[in-house]
């Protein structure tokens, strides 16, 4: 039974096409809850790139002002597009944004506090090596995920 459908998005065409296709997953089931999240990567200066591993002993660097409203933003819309798709007025709607140093602890850490039934997530991200990220976590999903995870072409 699907009742908790999340969805993990960057703001890509990729996790938007997922995002649609969740609000159609929670439409389906008309009492399910639909939550979107935005996981913020926070990096060491000195990781080393496509790791996004910190480096030992380096503090995490936070992220701005604008960086967060940026992320929110992201969120609020994937929120609105879900919500303009369903046609039950009894699917629950919400989105948060995560900060973790790996996209895939992110959305797994919250999957687990909302245990959700299913992850429907894109194939890849924003920019190249984003896309590199998102298409290592769609798979990390697959591999570590207790819920099905449905990936979005």
């Amino acid at each position: 039974m699907i009742d908790h459908v999340l969805v993990p998005t960057d703001g890509s065409e990729n996790a938007e096409r997922a995002v649609r296709f969740s609000a159609q997953v929670a439409d389906r089931r008309q009492q399910a809850v639909v939550t979107v999240v935005f996981v913020h990567l926070l990096v060491s200066p000195l990781a080393t790139v496509g790791t996004l591993t910190p480096a030992p002993e380096q503090p995490l660097q936070d992220f701005s002002d604008e960086e967060r409203t940026r992320a929110q933003d992201i969120v609020d819309r994937a929120v609105e597009e879900v919500r303009s798709l369903v046609t039950s007025p009894d699917v629950t709607v919400t989105g948060r944004v995560v900060v973790d140093s790996r996209a895939d602890e992110g959305i797994l850490r919250v999957a687990n506090e909302i245990d959700a039934d299913i992850i429907v997530v894109g194939t890849r991200g924003l920019s190249t090596l984003r896309g590199a990220i998102m298409g290592s976590v769609s798979h990390a999903l697959i591999e570590k995920a207790r819920c099905p995870v449905l990936v979005v072409k």
